[in-house]
């Protein structure tokens, strides 16, 4: 009997977590970042105001991982055949939104953003549209350090989720314009 009970216990730890990890999948959930974005794009020129930005960098990351060859380009291309798509420069802005008993700044709000245009020969697909993202962090004045760290990262966090975006309206492109 004791042999028994052992054993629909072992069978139960093995099978908990392929139950949850099941459920978890049929929600929908995943892993932030994990996401992978299908393009219906083949082949895009990419004409960057920044071409070795992080963006820049994320941006060319994404595509390729959606199978799109990527070509960078200076300037516009009036080319039928090839779609081009232009981004701004990344514009970061910090202001503050609350103040400490010492009257001085201690939550600033971040806001991140680039335009962008996707084009086809003379034909404007999409844009200039604008994408932004925004977050909130704390500057601790005892911890200046700490505190630049924490904007560098949360700056990379929505640069990431900036180009999340921008594969996301790329993806309802309609690429049968013509």
């Amino acid at each position: 009997m004791k042999t028994q009970i052992h054993r629909t216990g072992l069978l139960t730890r093995l099978m908990m977590p392929l139950l949850v990890a099941g459920l978890l999948s049929a929600c929908g959930y995943s892993l932030r970042g994990s996401e992978v974005l299908t393009s219906q794009f083949q082949q895009l020129r990419l004409n960057l105001a920044q071409q070795n930005s992080e963006f820049g960098r994320l941006l060319r990351r994404s595509l390729t991982g959606a199978g799109v060859e990527v070509e960078l380009v200076d300037g516009l291309d009036t080319d039928a055949a090839n779609f081009i798509l232009v981004v701004s420069d990344e514009q970061i802005d910090r202001r503050p939104i609350t103040i400490n008993p010492r009257a001085r700044a201690a939550q600033y709000e971040i806001l991140l953003s680039i335009n962008f245009t996707l084009g086809r020969g003379e034909d404007i697909l999409l844009g200039p549209e604008p994408l932004f993202v925004e977050d909130v962090y704390f500057e601790d004045i005892e911890n200046i350090s700490g505190t630049q760290d924490e904007i560098e990262i949360i700056t990379n966090e929505m640069r990431r989720e900036l180009v999340n975006q921008l594969m996301r309206r790329l993806e309802r492109v309609n690429t049968q314009v013509r």
